[in-house]
């Protein structure tokens, strides 16, 4: 307001010497839009991954992690808040995410100082408040909900809308080796066309550790019924397997403690993941979200890759662009927020820009480089959660050497991507770079398995011949 007057003052005497006989009026001048520059927004963080959503995987032993309070700039003055349990929220979360969790039990956590913590004057971010969350005495597989809010009594000061989330899994049901924090992982694509993925199940440690933590189930589909009208996820004959006997294929992984997620691809039509409108994007997300939720995968991966150009003169249809992907990452962790989304970064599923003011990190969670490439992190996301190499066996293609397994033990990269591994089941080539891997990994060597799985539309075995 003051530079409005000054610049009026300014014309005023620049026409000093004509006639300054106009008078300047500076009226129906909106000051709301200054009204809340002095105002601080509050808003609620894990303090180790700076996320507003968080996924705890609950397991025999407690969790234990951090909460502080972060503001745009310093306040000056010292901001006292007060975390609280907000209980009433649970409704209005499974409504909006279309999920049915339950609550996590408030006599099950603790967080330190009764939530009480205050901002110093010249800080954006309080000191952290530990948080504890126990395990539970059941084996029941579910979710539950820990929704945490801010309040302050502070003047000029006013608390974000959104809550702090932790998803909170019950894992107890697994039988698993406990990794320790900060291991790296193995993320296994399996070309479900030829290869049957129990044969994970032969790539164990001498001490009783499966080595692979992801398995990707290559490739469901995207394809668009003319007829209907709909975008709809497709299953060829093996993935129609996989989902048909998804108690003697997936589960028996998922007991083991791996992660089961479905891939969707391109194939040849006019939809495609990377040009779907934001219909589109809403449409096709609760297609997948029905076959995660119904068939109780870990989470979905998209590559863009085999589709053709889209008609855009409909309305589920639109220009292929990064920003198209990353909706679809969005619209599809909206209704999976417990869930992995894997990012393969190749095509234009490869997007590092918020929607809708949301970081790509708060609905990406892995970031898969291509082949001799590094996974890059989107947003707010760290090296950790991408792959330090992507191998190919199928082709053999940058296979893992010591030296290069030891550089990846050393980096701030949390994963290794293989894909095609025993496509050619049973192959012993296959072994000894997995067993590389596993030496530097986690310091012991694979133990040799007795049988393979040959087809993928079979549980029958052969026994291992080398």
């Amino acid at each position: 307001m003051k530079n409005i007057f000054k610049f009026a003052t300014i014309l005023c005497t620049g026409l000093m010497f004509g006639a300054c006989t106009d008078d300047i009026v500076v009226d129906n001048v909106d000051e709301g839009a200054y009204a809340n520059v002095e105002n601080l927004i509050i808003s609620l963080r894990d303090g180790k991954s700076s996320k507003i959503n968080n996924v705890v995987e609950l397991r025999n032993n407690e969790y234990s992690t951090n909460v502080a309070v972060y503001l745009a700039r310093t306040p000056r003055k010292g901001v006292d808040v007060k975390i609280s349990y907000d209980a009433a929220y649970l409704e209005a979360y499974n409504n909006e995410h279309g999920t049915d969790f339950q609550l996590f039990p408030e006599s099950q956590f603790t967080l330190q100082n009764e939530g009480k913590v205050v901002v110093a004057p010249d800080e954006t971010k309080s000191y952290t408040l530990g948080l504890t969350l126990q395990p539970f005495d059941n084996k029941e597989e579910a979710t539950y909900l820990l929704p945490l809010r801010a309040t302050t009594t502070t003047d000029g000061v006013k608390v974000s809308d959104e809550h702090l989330i932790y998803l909170v899994k019950n894992m107890s049901w697994q039988s698993v080796v406990a990794r320790n924090e900060g291991e790296k992982k193995i993320i296994a694509w399996i070309e479900v066309n030829n290869t049957n993925p129990l044969n994970m199940l032969q790539f164990e440690t001498e001490d009783g550790r499966l080595i692979t933590d992801y398995v990707v189930l290559f490739a469901y589909n995207i394809n668009y019924n003319k007829e209907t009208g709909e975008v709809y996820v497709f299953a060829n004959p093996q993935c129609r397997y996989i989902l048909d006997h998804y108690d003697e294929v997936v589960k028996p992984l998922r007991e083991r403690g791996i992660k089961v997620i479905i891939s969707i691809l391109g194939n040849h039509d006019e939809s495609g993941l990377a040009q779907l409108s934001d219909l589109g994007c809403r449409e096709f997300a609760k297609k997948v979200a029905a076959v995660v939720k119904g068939y109780g995968f870990d989470g979905v991966n998209y590559d863009d890759e085999y589709s053709n150009s889209p008609d855009l003169t409909n309305p589920l249809f639109a220009a292929k662009s990064y920003e198209r992907g990353n909706r679809l990452f969005f619209e599809t962790k909206r209704l999976l927020p417990d869930k992995e989304m894997v990012s393969y970064q190749y095509g234009s599923c490869v997007g590092n820009a918020a929607v809708d003011g949301i970081d790509p990190s708060e609905y990406m969670s892995i970031f898969n480089g291509d082949y001799g490439r590094k996974g890059v992190p989107y947003g707010n996301a760290s090296l950790a959660a991408c792959t330090y190499q992507s191998t190919e066996f199928a082709q053999g293609r940058y296979i893992p050497t010591d030296s290069e397994a030891q550089n990846f033990v050393n980096s701030e990269y949390g994963f290794w991507m293989v894909f095609s591994l025993w496509n050619t089941q049973g192959r012993q080539s296959d072994w000894n770079a997995m067993n590389v891997l596993s030496q530097k990994m986690f310091g012991s060597p694979l133990k040799k398995p007795s049988y393979y799985y040959p087809e993928t539309r079979s549980l029958d075995t052969l026994p291992i011949t080398w």
